[in-house]
């Protein structure tokens, strides 16, 4: 099954925690990395961090929409007159998932959940409710991550997205990952540090301590 790293907002640690997804489980699976939407290409993309990273743990997509500008989606969109379709990423997603069944999707989302994608008001909340699979929810560890991450959840519940667990990404902090757990209701995947080197190394030693309890792999196994 493909899963949705998702993250209570921006530069959270997506990228890395996708990344050290492929490099926990990419020799037990056939694994393969997705950026469906991404800004900010003028200062680098994603797909290439990853594909640098862990490439050789599994196949590395290109974006179906990569706008230059670092803005949400649909701003990014409107200044290169373009037009994010939700039936295109859908049916791409279709067309990955049919080339090779036996691979397993990480597919990561841009910015938060309630981050608009299109003008017409789609949120990518809305498009991750289309794929119909489960998520990973990424969020700081630092001040303020209880209540972005509680928001995070009530409204992914409130479209039925499927919780597996979270991710927390910075110096480690327990209260708020205690306080998270209790009233989100939801269980940690992992706590990640600074990866460091950022090389395929360095995520090969990370991945080590990644997911200890091997939550996530009854959902890529």
């Amino acid at each position: 099954m493909s899963l949705v790293v998702l993250g209570t907002g921006t530069e959270v640690g997506k990228t890395v925690v996708s990344a050290l997804i492929m490099a926990r489980y990419g020799q037990q699976c056939r694994l393969g990395y997705w950026k469906p939407i991404a800004s900010g290409a003028s200062e680098g993309r994603d797909t290439k961090s990853v594909a640098r990273w862990v490439g050789h743990l599994g196949e590395v997509h290109d974006e179906l929409y990569l706008f230059d500008a670092p803005l949400s989606p649909h701003l990014a969109a409107r200044l290169e007159r373009r037009v994010i379709d939700p039936i295109a990423v859908k049916r791409t997603l279709a067309s990955l998932q049919r080339a090779d069944s036996r691979r397993h999707l990480i597919i990561e989302g841009i910015g938060g959940v309630l981050v608009p994608i299109t003008d017409e008001g789609l949120l990518l909340i809305d498009l991750v409710a289309r794929f119909r699979l489960p998520c990973v929810v990424v969020a700081p560890s630092t001040l303020g991550t209880i209540n972005h991450s509680l928001l995070t959840l009530e409204a992914l519940r409130g479209r039925r997205i499927r919780i597996i667990g979270m991710v927390f990404s910075g110096p480690r902090n327990a209260e708020n990952r205690k306080a998270i757990e209790r009233f989100g209701g939801v269980a940690t995947v992992g706590e990640v540090d600074i990866v460091q080197p950022l090389t395929r190394a360095g995520f090969t030693a990370a991945a080590k301590c990644f997911d200890r309890s091997a939550i996530l792999e009854g959902h890529l196994l």
